[in-house]
């Protein structure tokens, strides 16, 4: 009887709207709005993107509170430190797949407009649950904190995960084409914003990439001009034996 209350325990869990795991994060849909609001949530749900960011989380930086992950809303990705919620719109998605169609990043890598949106979404939750981790730990940042979880995210893929160079260049192409799309000209606020510029955080992170594989990306960086292209790569290197010297002093290694 006991362990038909255990199994009867775990269908329940597995069949409801949220999923919750030993590392305290909650995995929720919300409805969806529209046929393709439905389609993105399937896809999601199909796809490693959960599994691969719950993985990493266990073994590296797992939360001693309630973390949920809401798919969903009307907003664009969000941290909310109020409920300990990250939310992701599923338009988001819908966006990401947008750009990548027909790109001349598509027809370089051979990347499906799906694939880059789902490596752009695992960046997101990379990136949003660095606040997270920021917040529960009492993490003291010098400098711009959606800078510091950028570089979170992106040694994260780098360090731990088959192929995550691939996933950081599809992730910073994302702020590229976000760029493309944006007038040319900034109003004052924004340089006073939160968030780097689109192309200075698509820079960083081919930076941190080529800083870690600079012989298999040998070629990454070379939208820079010839002037300055030495001294950028030379510096890539630096910067990433820095990020992730000082990005491992927080993480927790549970291999």
């Amino acid at each position: 009887m006991k362990n038909i209350a255990l199994l009867l325990l775990l269908l329940l869990l597995l069949s409801s709207n949220g999923y919750v795991n030993k590392s305290n994060i909650v995995i929720q849909y919300m409805k969806p709005e529209s046929k393709s609001d439905e389609v993105v949530k399937r896809i999601i749900k199909d796809s490693d993107v959960n599994s691969i960011f719950l993985t990493l989380s266990q073994k590296y930086f797992p939360f001693n509170n309630k973390l949920i992950i809401q798919y969903g809303g009307l907003e664009e990705p969000s941290y909310n430190p109020i409920n300990n919620t990250i939310n992701i719109p599923y338009s988001f998605f819908q966006r990401s797949a947008s750009y990548f169609v027909g790109s001349k990043h598509q027809e370089m890598l051979n990347i499906e407009p799906q694939q880059g949106a789902l490596d752009s979404l695992l960046h997101t939750l990379l990136h949003e649950a660095g606040h997270a981790f920021i917040a529960e730990q009492k993490l003291v940042i010098l400098g711009k904190e959606e800078d510091a979880v950028d570089d979170f995210a992106t040694l994260l893929l780098l360090e731990y995960i088959e192929g995550g160079d691939n996933i950081a260049i599809n992730a910073a192409k994302m702020f590229s084409f976000e760029s493309e799309h944006k007038s040319n000209y900034y109003d004052f606020g924004e340089f006073i914003g939160e968030h780097s510029f689109d192309l200075q955080r698509y820079f960083s992170i081919l930076c941190l990439v080529y800083g870690n594989q600079e012989i298999k990306h040998n070629n990454l960086l070379n939208e820079i001009e010839d002037e300055y292209l030495f001294d950028i790569k030379e510096y890539c290197k630096f910067r990433y034996e820095k990020t992730e010297t000082n990005w491992n002093k927080y993480l927790i290694n549970n291999d």
